[in-house]
């Protein structure tokens, strides 16, 4: 499996959530109360994350990015380190739900974001 590069950096801590994806279904009642039932023991989170690049860096990140063997523009799952509540920083699987944005602040750096799905 692909690995986020070692050379970029963590993901800010500024807007960093983990977003765990609903498990349940439910299904409302003409009479009475609601039924629920668990879909899936999967868990699966959302987790929105933006990263502070360097020309250079944005470089590497968008030939990872696009790279069939890599992340395969977002499709594919990858290895990489996030804290997602576990005691510290976790490894965990994770792929892009679509594809980050570019913003350019200035001088040579870039703030890429995105939203990542995580598995444990």
């Amino acid at each position: 499996m692909a690995a986020y590069p070692t050379t970029l950096p963590a993901p800010l801590v500024s807007g960093y959530a983990v977003r765990p994806v609903d498990q349940t279904i439910r299904t409302e009642m003409d009479v009475g109360a609601a039924r629920v039932r668990r879909r899936t023991r999967a868990r699966l989170d959302r987790v929105p994350v933006s990263f502070i690049y360097t020309d250079t860096q944005l470089s590497t990140f968008r030939t990872w990015f696009d790279d069939d063997t890599q992340a395969a523009g977002g499709s594919a799952w990858f290895d990489m380190t996030l804290k997602v509540g576990d005691g510290g920083s976790t490894a965990v699987e994770a792929r892009f739900t679509g594809a980050p944005s570019f913003e350019f602040l200035g001088a040579d750096i870039w703030r890429v974001s995105g939203e990542l799905e995580v598995r444990p």
